[in-house]
């Protein structure tokens, strides 16, 4: 529904990197709601039960089904540690915490594919969080894409570097005759 580009996108990637999405159950997204005390917006939902246990992308961000509990706090240490001036939000959710100096949230009272925003600690203190994506599905898409193009680049770099090795090795070998 709202990621299904996303997914269609990220067939390609899994390709690229052999990756595969690991859902979660939808027990456990109702679990996550319940302690949230709220029901997600059904683009991060649909996230949930597509990829929340991981999924090829997002290597190294806490954002799965794992860490959800435990990202509130580390945005408000983050946030305290920065002397930041402004509130977290009630109705904030940490989606997404990265190194401990970054994180992504959205409004759960906002609409089913919500905005994005984004604090970071090398930001100056500011008294509010920047508006990254003007939905969750844009931002999902976005992720997939930029993996795509480094594995695409990646690959590039490797087809370069062993033609010119081969070329090497032929020359080499011409010299030997």
């Amino acid at each position: 529904m709202y990621l299904d580009k996303a997914k269609k996108r990220a067939e390609d990637l899994y390709r690229l990197n052999s990756g595969q999405p690991y859902p979660c159950t939808i027990e456990e997204v109702e679990e996550i709601e319940r302690w949230s005390g709220h029901r997600f917006p059904e683009a991060h939902r649909e996230f949930l039960l597509w990829m929340g246990r991981g999924g090829g992308f997002l290597q190294g961000f806490d954002g799965f089904y794992r860490h959800l509990k435990d990202l509130p706090s580390f945005a408000q240490e983050l946030l305290e540690e920065d002397q930041f001036i402004g509130q977290l939000p009630e109705n904030a959710f940490i989606f997404l915490m990265y190194q401990r100096f970054q994180f992504n949230c959205f409004y759960l009272d906002d609409s089913d594919d919500p905005p994005i925003y984004w604090y970071s600690e090398e930001i100056p203190t500011t008294t509010s969080f920047t508006l990254l994506y003007s939905c969750f599905s844009e931002f999902i898409l976005t992720e997939i894409e930029g993996h795509i193009k480094s594995y695409e680049s990646l690959a590039a770099t490797k087809r370069i570097h062993t033609k010119t090795k081969s070329n090497e090795i032929g020359k080499s070998q011409k010299e030997e005759i």
